[in-house]
């Protein structure tokens, strides 16, 4: 245990370090050392104070019930460290929406300091479709072999596969409404988003507080997924009040057909393997599901603007 922890914090000042060392080299650039202009000053605090306790409520967030359900069980119950890991393992489904939205970001402050909203509009939703289909095989994989998927922390973590599949469900609005968030933050709403994660973390206190007592884990899976799919729905309505954009449109449709497909075989797959050992389930499940996935989205799940951009690409000449 104590290595873990020792390597997770080396992780952090490794990061950090790179991270000193390469705004270093991008602000180098920057001889002159200007005063701040009037106002300057209060309109960055007006900006950045609400990003402190926000941030600290968005990690609260994914744990407020889990701290609830402790206080209702032994700290020798097994039921608590499942539980937590299955939380862990859910939250792997937006890691690839937090990267996208890191990337994301500057672009919606350059178009909307520009004016250019349905250029915004646009990239919104291209890219949240496109977090959305990269997050479909491993959401799958979750739904459909839960239980080899917690085993990797130990034989007795499957318990926790009807909790996982709550969990998925306020992840998968996560999700679906992509970078909401992020374009509250870049469009100077940060007091809005203060509210939202002060809101939705009052209402995972009150809702688990209600459902603990009475169904356990259960009810703690079900405190965060009701969350999620407000604070989500919450984030989308300002976004479309503020910015007036939004992250749909038909292109969604063209996720359904690779989906399913990919639901089949996984199935097939995974009833096949899953009375054998729990590891070869996993990793068969995943390796055939991320096979199909992408064979039939590059086949149906590509827009045509998509498949052209992609047929020139590969038809470029290549230079020696």
């Amino acid at each position: 245990m104590s290595v873990t922890v020792l390597a997770y914090a080396a992780s952090w000042v490794f990061a950090t370090v790179v991270a000193w060392m390469f705004w270093t080299k991008e602000t180098g650039r920057f001889s002159e050392h200007l005063p701040a202009e009037s106002g300057e000053v209060s309109a960055l605090l007006r900006y950045g104070a609400p990003r402190a306790p926000a941030a600290l409520l968005s990690q609260a967030l994914f744990y407020a019930d889990l701290f609830v359900l402790s206080h209702y069980l032994r700290s020798s119950d097994p039921s608590l460290s499942v539980y937590a890991a299955s939380v862990r393992v859910a939250q792997a489904l937006v890691l690839f929406l937090t990267a996208i939205s890191y990337m994301f970001s500057p672009f919606v402050a350059d178009l909307h300091e520009r004016g250019q909203r349905e250029r915004l509009n646009g990239l919104f939703k291209t890219i949240t479709r496109w977090m959305l289909g990269g997050t479909i095989p491993l959401l799958l994989l979750l739904l459909i072999a839960p239980v080899p998927v917690l085993r990797v922390f130990g034989s007795e973590y499957g318990s926790g596969a009807s909790w996982l599949r709550i969990l998925l469900i306020g992840q998968v609005v996560n999700v679906s409404v992509g970078a909401a968030g992020f374009v509250l933050i870049m469009v100077g709403r940060t007091g809005w988003d203060l509210l939202v994660y002060a809101s939705s973390f009052t209402l995972d206190i009150v809702v688990a507080i209600l459902l603990v007592p009475h169904m356990g884990p259960a009810g703690a899976a079900i405190s965060q997924a009701t969350t999620l799919v407000f604070s989500n729905v919450f984030r989308l309505y300002l976004v479309w009040r503020f910015v007036g954009i939004q992250p749909y449109n038909r292109h969604y449709a063209r996720l359904a057909v690779p989906a399913a497909v990919t639901a089949a075989f996984m199935l097939a797959v995974h009833a096949a393997l899953s009375n054998g050992v729990w590891s070869l389930d996993l990793i068969g499940t995943a390796a055939v599901g991320g096979f199909v996935y992408s064979t039939a989205f590059l086949l149906v799940g590509l827009t045509p603007a998509e498949k052209g951009a992609l047929m020139r690409v590969l038809q470029r000449p290549r230079t020696a």
